[in-house]
């Protein structure tokens, strides 16, 4: 039985059967090839033919490999081990041979080519490129070749590149320094900055750290050791500040220890940026350099920086370098004189010191966490005292005031500060300057030489109201503005506005106790000055006392006129300045302004004749006939008295001036007309006053009761044929009386009714001269009504004549 030929593992068993088997196993493995074929082909389809071809390329490639094998077979029979270290030891020694002759010259000159070029390719990347690490990499370099030369040969050239190198790395420590104290200096170049120093300087991870914090920390101190420090100073002493710890936050420790382990990575020969650089000509040179240089590489401790430490010492200069900002801005803010400068430097210095306390919430700093709050102490010390100098000024217009008083007294006579006739002829060319400059120097008084302290009053209340505005504003600041800050993870402690309105609150209350306290000052030197001013005056005939006590006055008044005010609403309340003194001035005013014109009455009517009739009487109207207008002593006492009021300046009559003058004068014209009255009657029977017994010391006590009882059986004084007194006389004088009493009313006691039966009026004259006459001569009710009405009416018409009295 022939074998199943789809069994055979090898080609080679087919044969060990007879040829019958094999020829029955042929034809068994062609039927099967066939079916093979017509299966494959049913599954393949049209790609029958290349996987045909793909057969056959499998087929030629296993004849390839095996032609392959049988080459390798023979080489290695003929390549063996011993042979080739036989060859490979004879090329070794052909090499040496060949090298040795001239190697020792081409390394010291390739060396010596590269070496003298170093310091011309150093400038040029610090000047051109501004790379300081790849300046550092090559003042590396620089120094190993310099090392390498300087044992094989000696020269002066030697020399000078030493000196060379040594100032170039001055330079680059220079430039460096320059470079990591800048604001605009972002952090990849700062890391390359602190990689080149570490390399030149060969200096750990945290020396590195160390150096740069110093650097920062001396710069800021070096800005505020300037000798003028201004407010942009400390400014960009915060800004410096805000930089260093938002790189020291980014940067240290990772960001620096992965540069520093970058730099050691591989040999500093193999670095691009120094193979590329023309001027070393790398292509020609690079291969004969000593192997020990190509192959040097960095060694740098990367490992020795934590973030605590890092922390530590952020805290550490942070601390010195606030505590020398406060110093800074304390003198930086002496210099400063206005309010609105100060308030403006406040509120970016706290804006620029937000980043500090934003950034560094997380470190350990008494300095740091009092920052704020001691940078607005400081300011607002400086604020304070600034406006408390400026409430000093008032104590100035107190000195002027003295010094124009004095000066007065000794001066040349003054233009009149009362409007006069010749406003009326000024010319109106140029828009009337000179009548409107007039009518300005009489409104205000300038004429009274008030005109420098009005205009020194008006510059400081301006100033003052400035002051109260610019700290108003500080309240009125918005909070911090997220959309401006140049980083997101800033969190502020502290709102802005809350902090203004703090302290806006605290130096607006400050600022009106201060501007209190120098008005109450101020009204205190000027009672002083007023007292002194009295006592020179009482006695004195000169109308000098007059003249100051009228500048006085008026000085009150413009200090009250012009208080501070902010948006229409006075900063401090000055009703009640002056008051006191004001009254005091009045009585004195009053006192001085009508001693002429009383004097010139009192002689008038110490002339009347009581007994002889009105020589005007047949002016009088009405039946009975009563008269209708005063005597002309009161037209001419009323004249001179407005006249002498006129003098010292209409400015001056107020109504409590007024009021004051009226009531003075009330009462000194009764007891003239009293005085009168009461001579005439000694003249003619030695009666003392009108209904008042006479105190005869000749008769005795009988005959004075006798005296006592015999008028009053008497008939009226009307009817008594011995009467001293004329009724045209008593009439006149009562009309008089109550025209005065018109004329010379205040305002209070018109606000009463007129009522002439007020006792508590002290100007009702016509009612004391009734009541001391009525027992003498008698008149009717409707007579007096007549007359009062009558004065009262005349009084009317008659009053603008008397314009400055009837105020």
């Amino acid at each position: 039985m022939a074998a199943d030929a789809l069994k055979l593992e090898k080609w080679e068993d087919a044969f060990q059967h007879p040829v019958a088997s094999v020829r029955g196993m042929e034809k068994q493995l062609r039927v099967a090839l066939q079916e093979k074929k017509e299966g494959l082909r049913a599954l393949v389809g049209e790609s029958y033919r290349d996987l045909l071809k793909t057969a056959e390329r499998i087929i030629e490639m296993n004849d390839s490999i095996q032609q392959v094998e049988l080459h390798l077979s023979q080489a290695s029979k003929q390549c063996n081990y011993g042979s080739l270290q036989k060859k490979a030891a004879n090329a070794v020694t052909m090499k040496e041979n060949e090298d040795n002759k001239d190697r020792k010259n081409r390394v010291t000159a390739a060396e010596l080519a590269v070496l003298s070029n170093c310091p011309v390719a150093i400038s040029r990347t610090l000047t051109r490129d501004k790379s300081p690490l790849v300046a550092a990499k090559l003042y590396i370099l620089a120094r190993l070749l310099r090392r390498s030369v300087s044992e094989k040969i000696k020269s002066p050239f030697i020399i000078s590149l030493e000196r060379q190198l040594s100032n170039l790395r001055v330079t680059i420590l220079r430039d460096l320094e320059h470079e990591l104290c800048r604001l605009d200096t972002d952090s990849s170049k700062i890391l390359q900055c602190l990689g080149a120093y570490s390399l030149i300087t060969s200096s750990s991870a945290s020396d590195t750290f160390m150096h740069f914090q110093s650097l920062r920390l001396n710069a800021v101190i070096s800005l505020l050791r300037q000798d003028t420090v201004s407010a942009e100073t400390i400014l960009e002493a915060i800004r410096l500040v805000n930089e260093n710890l938002r790189l020291s936050t980014q940067l240290f420790p990772r960001r620096l220890s992965d540069t520093l382990t970058a730099l050691k990575i591989k040999p500093l020969f193999q670095e691009p940026d120094i193979n590329n650089i023309m001027e070393l000509n790398m292509t020609v040179h690079g291969h004969w350099i000593s192997e020990s240089i190509r192959k040097y590489t960095p060694w740098l401790k990367t490992d020795d920086l934590s973030n605590d430490s890092c922390k530590a010492e952020i805290s550490s200069k942070l601390g010195t370098t606030l505590r020398a900002i406060f110093d800074g801005l304390e003198k930086a803010v002496k210099v400063v004189n206005k309010v609105e400068s100060l308030v403006q430097i406040r509120h970016n210095i706290l804006a620029a010191s937000r980043g500090v306390m934003g950034r560094t919430s997380d470190l350990n700093s008494d300095d740091l966490n009092q920052s704020l709050t001691r940078i607005r102490e400081i300011v607002n010390t400086r604020i304070r005292e600034v406006l408390n100098g400026d409430i000093g000024g008032i104590g100035v217009l107190g000195s002027e005031m003295s010094k124009l008083v004095t000066d007065n007294a000794t001066a040349k006579k003054r233009e009149p500060v009362s409007w006069s006739s010749m406003l009326s002829s000024f010319e109106n060319a140029k828009g009337g300057r000179n009548l409107k400059a007039m009518v300005r120097a009489v409104n205000h008084s300038d004429k009274s030489g008030l005109r420098a302290i009005r205009l020194h009053h008006a510059k400081w209340v301006s100033n003052i109201a400035n002051n109260y505005i610019n700290i108003k504003k500080m309240g009125e600041e918005k909070d911090w503005d997220p959309d401006n800050d140049d980083d997101d993870d800033i969190d502020s402690p502290e709102s802005l506005k809350e902090m203004n309105n703090t302290d806006t609150q605290a130096l607006l209350s400050t600022y009106s106790e201060g501007l209190l306290e120098g008005y109450r000052l101020l009204e205190t030197n000027l009672s002083t000055l007023v007292d002194e001013m009295r006592q020179a005056g009482e006695g004195a005939e000169s109308p000098q006392p007059i003249e100051n006590a009228c500048i006085a006055l008026r000085f009150i008044t413009i200090i009250r006129n012009t208080s501070p005010q902010h948006d229409n609403t006075v900063i401090i309340d000055l009703g009640w300045f002056g008051n006191d003194i004001t009254s005091r001035l009045y009585d004195f005013l009053a006192k001085g302004v009508a001693k002429k014109a009383l004097r010139g009455f009192g002689k008038d009517i110490s002339k009347r004749k009581w007994a002889s009739d009105v020589s005007f009487d047949s002016l009088w109207e009405g039946s009975p006939k009563l008269p209708i207008q005063p005597s002309p002593l009161v037209f001419k006492f009323l004249r001179a008295l407005v006249q002498s009021m006129n003098e010292v300046g209409a400015d001056v009559w107020c109504r409590g001036a007024a009021d004051t003058l009226k009531r003075s004068v009330a009462k000194s014209i009764w007891e003239e007309l009293e005085a009168s009255l009461t001579s005439a009657e000694k003249q003619t029977n030695g009666v003392s006053g009108l209904g008042i017994e006479a105190k005869e010391t000749t008769e005795d006590d009988g005959s004075k009761e006798e005296e006592k009882e015999k008028p009053e059986k008497e008939p009226a004084i009307g009817h008594l044929p011995a009467n001293p007194l004329n009724r045209a006389q008593i009439l006149q004088t009562y009309f008089d009386a109550t025209y005065l009493d018109n004329a010379l009313r205040t305002i209070r006691s018109r606000d009463v009714g007129g009522d002439d039966k007020n006792k508590d009026s002290p100007t009702v004259l016509a009612w004391e001269f009734v009541e001391r006459t009525r027992e003498k001569i008698t008149i009717e009710t409707d007579e007096r009504e007549r007359m009062s009405r009558s004065a009262e009416d005349y009084w009317r018409r008659t009053s603008l004549i008397f314009g400055v009295l009837d105020i």
